[in-house]
């Protein structure tokens, strides 16, 4: 029981980020040059976001930065980002498979790399929670 209403809170605050910051001008700006293959100035543009922002959920924000990365060939910043995602933010296992955000062979990558870890990196998450 306990797993699942951890499960249900997760993917109501992933639900509220997506909802609450898609018009956001600098993630909007953000996402379309990460689809027009400009990755690093996608990154830059993310970067600036974090710095401006009084967001508490920024999940999703850390996945778009790890797949430009990933997209740039930076397989250890790509997972970096992921790990952040996961200590600060939450991101689950269940993320590596769900999020629409999460590039596939990204996800693939970074779990295969985290996997052994996540335990004790979602632990840290949860602590930070009291």
């Amino acid at each position: 029981m306990k797993k699942f209403l951890l499960i249900l809170f997760f993917s109501i605050a992933t639900f509220q980020f997506n909802f609450a910051n898609n018009n956001d001008p600098l993630l909007i700006k953000a996402k379309e040059l990460s689809l027009n293959k400009n990755y690093t100035e996608a990154i830059a543009i993310y970067n600036q976001y974090l710095s401006k922002t009084d967001s508490k959920n920024l999940k999703n924000v850390y996945v778009e930065i790890a797949n430009c990365y990933f997209k740039l060939n930076n397989k250890t910043v790509a997972v970096d980002n992921i790990k952040k995602a996961i200590t600060n933010y939450g991101f689950s296992e269940e993320d590596f498979i769900y999020n629409e955000n999460l590039d596939s062979e990204l996800s693939k990558y970074a779990l295969a790399v985290v996997y052994e870890d996540l335990d004790s990196l979602q632990k840290k998450y949860i602590a930070s929670l009291n």
